[in-house]
Order: structure tokens, then C-alpha cells, then sequence
């Protein structure tokens, strides 16, 4: 039985008040967050390369043997319409974990954007088989665990690639834990079905190959096969977005971009174009007139 689970078994307490009372508790450090750890640096050093390149090469063999395949076949017998469906359900399954982020990290504004989506999914949208929501104007916000450490202050830490699951940093793999221990629409689940360890066993697997299915057809397949160096190309691909989702899309100037505009020459006018035309040079005066010398008088014709 999984911990979260167990607690809110133990202390006989239903599990949508157990995920509602850790959020109180929560909420007042949410409003004493720190400046976000957005910074990369240490992650993009790669310290563990080695040993990052051996589990992702693990994973990759994995994936070719086994994943793929089963991807590959699912994609061949479940019509587009039911994997689209499929995809919205997932979709619509994770986004109570978003909004107890979003409330996590303080985005009030954006939990209950959040919110309307699950209502109007759940509702218009069939019980999520159907992406109402984004056709209405409401675009998914996803938040995750790693993004609410990093809004808190906790620093990246080094890029490492886990077994099975993929690239990540140390931040990132914690939050990764929390997110499968604290998920409110698991325990909601739980406490309305008691679904069996087959069953939720089952739903992570399909869950996992519709994912695997998706990354085909949107085409990262080929663009692996077309790159020179493909773990580089995930290390740089994972970083950027996931500081490009720590920021929200709003990212802040580089250091280096940052000391260019506050550096005197950056803020000082161009002489070139902002200094007055230099007064004309007063004219030199003209030569004076040299006298002619006198001409020598020849004699008058006698």
C-alpha cells in the first residue's frame, strides 16, 4: 500500500480532507516562496555525464526492444479518435496535481484557471474524453513538484538520467517521487474504487504507452535518428523547457545580457549621434597682396 495511502488510512481521515488539509497547511509558505532557482548552470555542466550516458544508452535498449514495439502496435489497433480520447483523459487524470501546485507555489489566479478546466472537462468534455476547455479558450497549465521546489528556492542540482523514466535533474527526480506519493486524483480514486494493484499497475502502463505512442507521431523519432549526438540533444531539449516551465514562458535576461545594459558604455548616448556639430572653424584670412616689383625703364627711341 502506498504511504500516502497508509496515512490517510491510519488516521481515518477521507483522502480529498487529507490532500485539502495539507494545501492549508501549505499555503502560508506558498505566500513566503523565495525568487525562483530557474538557473541551469550546474545541470548543464553534467558532472555524471559517464554515467548518465551508460543508464540512457540502458534506456534506449529498453525502448527499442520493448516499448517501442507495443507503442507501435498500439498506435496500428486503436483508432486515432479513441487514442485521442485516451490522451484527453490522462490529461484531464493529472490536472488535480496542477492545481495543488499552482496553490503551492502561490498562482491563485492560475489554480483556479485550472479549476474551470477540470470542471468543463469533466462536465462538456464527457468526463475528459473530450478537451472542451482548450477549445473554449482555457490552455492547460501544467505544474509539477519540481517546479514548485524550484519556486521555493531549491536549486537545480546536477542533470542525471533515471532508469526508465528519463532525463531529469536531482530537483527534478525528488519531485518526481512526490508527485507519484502526493497526487490528489489518485487519492481520490483510491478512496472511491480501491482498485486493485493489477488495475493501477494497468493504468500506469497504458498511460505510459500512449505517451510512448505520441512521441512517434509527433515526430521525435526521426528527430533523434536525424541528430549527431541524441543524449545531448535530450540533455539541452529537457533543460530548456523545463526552465522555460519554471518561468512560465517569461524568461529573465542572461547575467551576461543583464551586466551588458547596466555597464556605463551600454548606457551612455552615442557621441555619433547625440553630440552637437562642432562650430565652424573660423575662415583664414586671405594672403595680402604682394607688391609688384618695379619694372626696369628702358630707354626712350632716340
Amino acid at each position: 500500500m502506498p504511504f500516502s495511502m497508509s496515512l490517510s488510512t491510519r488516521l481515518r481521515i477521507p483522502a480529498p480532507l487529507a490532500v485539502l488539509s495539507a494545501l492549508v497547511v501549505a499555503l502560508p509558505l506558498a505566500g513566503c516562496t523565495t525568487p525562483r532557482a530557474g538557473g541551469m548552470e550546474v545541470a548543464e555542466a553534467d558532472r555524471w555525464e559517464g554515467t548518465n550516458r551508460r543508464i540512457y544508452q540502458f534506456n534506449k535498449n529498453i525502448d527499442r526492444a520493448v516499448l517501442k514495439p507495443v507503442a507501435n502496435t498500439y498506435r496500428a489497433v486503436v483508432p486515432t479518435a479513441a487514442r485521442h480520447g485516451i490522451t484527453n483523459v490522462y490529461s484531464t487524470y493529472g490536472e488535480p496535481s496542477s492545481l495543488m501546485n499552482a496553490l503551492l507555489q502561490g498562482k491563485v489566479s492560475q489554480a483556479f484557471r485550472t479549476l474551470d478546466r477540470i470542471l468543463i472537462n469533466i462536465t462538456l468534455g464527457v468526463g475528459g474524453l473530450a478537451d472542451n476547455a482548450t477549445e473554449l479558450g482555457r490552455e492547460q497549465e501544467k505544474e509539477d513538484f519540481g517546479q514548485t521546489f524550484a519556486a521555493w528556492g531549491i536549486e537545480s542540482g546536477p542533470y542525471m538520467v533515471l532508469p526508465l523514466f528519463g532525463p531529469a535533474t536531482l530537483r527534478d527526480s525528488f519531485g518526481l517521487g512526490a508527485d507519484f506519493l502526493i497526487d490528489p486524483a489518485d487519492f481520490t480514486r483510491n478512496a472511491a474504487f480501491s482498485p486493485t494493484l493489477y488495475w493501477r499497475g494497468g493504468q500506469i502502463v497504458t498511460r505510459l504507452i500512449n505517451f510512448r505512442a505520441r512521441l512517434t507521431e509527433q515526430g521525435g523519432d526521426q528527430l533523434l535518428a536525424d541528430s549527431l549526438d541524441e543524449y545531448t540533444l535530450v540533455k539541452s531539449a529537457y533543460l530548456q523547457n523545463r526552465r522555460n516551465a519554471i518561468y512560465d514562458g517569461n524568461l529573465p535576461l542572461d547575467p551576461e545580457d543583464e551586466a551588458e545594459m547596466d555597464t556605463p558604455e551600454a548606457a551612455a548616448p552615442d557621441p555619433a549621434v547625440s553630440a552637437p556639430d562642432p562650430a565652424p572653424a573660423a575662415a583664414e584670412p586671405a594672403p595680402a597682396a604682394q607688391p609688384e616689383p618695379p619694372r626696369a625703364s628702358t630707354p626712350a627711341p632716340q
